[in-house]
């Protein structure tokens, strides 16, 4: 069922995704011959996603950094953790990287969780063996805060995202 539910929601196709502008955030194969690349484009003050087969993606959503669809880690846990959401006929392609930060051997994770509304369609986790693949990339656990505090925004600790009024 998720298979039908997850090629339906690639129907909208673009034919190319052009080479990341700026920071690869993810950029991964995430099973069954699909990649997922997510690319944090800060002089567009951007976000940039691409979903289907390496090269010839059959979806590409883009998300300003104003959209508010970025998450900032809450500081609580032993996660460090952050997304970037992309919006598109009624669902959401919310893209993450986490780290165990208390573990001195972890490996960054990540991959992207499709939800329509609150709930989740699917999850597709960035694949690999005891450690990253020559093809996947992962940014460093901050990519995205360091991202949106260069483009001016600052951190709502309180509503857990970001704004640009009263960074002062």
């Amino acid at each position: 069922m998720r298979r039908l539910v997850l090629l339906a929601l690639l129907a909208p196709a673009s034919p190319t995704f052009a080479d990341c502008a700026g920071t690869t955030f993810l950029s991964c194969n995430v099973g069954r011959g699909r990649h997922l690349e997510v690319c944090i484009e800060p002089g567009a003050r951007a976000f940039a996603y691409a979903f289907g087969p390496a090269g010839a993606p059959e979806l590409t959503l883009r998300e300003d950094f104003s959209a508010g669809t970025a998450r900032p880690w809450n500081g609580v846990g032993r996660t460090i953790w952050a997304s970037v959401g992309f919006r598109n006929a009624g669902y959401v392609y919310e893209a993450w990287h986490s780290l165990d930060r208390l573990d001195p051997e972890a490996v960054p994770e990540g991959g992207v969780n499709v939800l329509k509304g609150e709930a989740t369609v699917a999850t597709l986790q960035c694949r690999r063996g005891p450690g990253p693949g020559p093809d996947t990339v992962i940014a460093p656990v901050f990519a995205i805060e360091d991202a949106m505090q260069a483009a001016g925004f600052c951190r709502d600790r309180e509503a857990g995202t970001w704004r640009r009024d009263g960074c002062g």
